[in-house]
């Protein structure tokens, strides 16, 4: 073969191959495995996780409050509050606004940029059909191990989720990548994500999603959720979640006390998600998978 082609070759095969891979996993694979831990503990997280997050300043100082949130939910049932909904649905912002409080008068984070929320609901389906369900948002088909998803875009009009397992960091462990535009005055997103699973059909799962990195331009600072799925002896599931988001201010919209009450710890519209997310939660159940809301928006466009 001549010099030249065996040049062109060595130019365009590595070009190839990052072609191929998911986006979820660009800049997120060193090739040295680091797993993550098997068990969910605040000190064994916070070890594995400190070396893939330095110099991205992503660590949140609400990590350590939504484990503790996460010790003491656990192994508990679905709160009374849940059950005196129609819907079986109760969001909680008063812990989330409370830290929020501290943690700003303190100085520890930015003002007015913390959105915040506890979520418990009983859904109808399996265990295995509501993690379908959560990660399907996170970039991962229905009946898939890895691609990109369409998932509705709440206050963007477009949005795409890529998710892939990621070796470095053992079983059950993936990167995720979300891009969504057209927010109106809120900043187009483009980040990069963890997410730990663990558990399984029988007794239910666990899943941590941490903000890792910018993928390009994003307000976004800092993300950090667990939620939980258990299995319920009438049949349904018991779903959790415990999530803080820090990046997109919400000052332009006269202050922060308005911009917590419309945007930072707006029960109706967090509810809203959550009775989306029960509606392709029924969708897979009926269909047998969740069908994308495919708008013109992909990586590397």
């Amino acid at each position: 073969m001549k010099p030249l082609v065996l040049s062109l070759l060595a130019i365009l095969l590595p070009l190839s191959a990052s072609a191929d891979k998911n986006p979820a996993l660009i800049d997120m694979q060193t090739g040295k495995p680091r797993p993550a831990p098997a068990e969910l503990t605040l000190a064994a997280y916070q070890a594995w996780v400190t070396p893939l997050l330095q110099g991205a300043d992503a660590w949140s100082a609400f990590t350590p409050k939504v484990f503790e949130w996460y010790q003491n939910e656990k192994d508990r049932g679905l709160p009374k509050e849940v059950f005196e909904d129609s819907q079986h649905i109760y969001v909680n912002v008063a812990r989330p606004l409370a830290e929020t409080d501290d943690f700003e008068r303190n100085g520890d984070i930015t003002e007015g940029n913390t959105v915040g929320a506890e979520v418990y609901a009983e859904q109808s389906g399996t265990v295995k059909q509501a993690l379908d369900t959560m990660l399907f948002r996170w970039g991962k088909p229905s009946g898939a191990a890895e691609g990109h998803t369409y998932p509705p875009g709440g206050n963007f009009q477009k949005r795409v989720d890529y998710f892939a397992a990621n070796a470095d960091w053992g079983p059950g462990a993936f990167g995720s990548l979300t891009m969504r535009r057209n927010g109106g005055i809120l900043k187009s997103l483009f980040d990069r994500y963890l997410v730990l699973v663990r558990g399984d059909d029988v007794k239910g799962y666990d899943v941590v999603m941490q903000y890792v990195k910018p993928g390009g331009d994003t307000p976004t600072e800092k993300c950090f959720a667990i939620a939980m799925i258990r299995p319920l002896s009438n049949g349904k599931v018991s779903y959790k979640i415990s999530t803080r988001y820090q990046g997109q201010s919400y000052k332009i919209l006269g202050g922060v006390k308005i911009g917590r009450e419309q945007i930072g710890f707006n029960v109706q519209k967090v509810r809203a998600i959550q009775v989306e997310a029960n509606q392709l939660l029924k969708e897979l159940q009926d269909t047998g998978a969740i069908h994308d809301r495919k708008t013109d928006i992909e990586f590397g466009h």
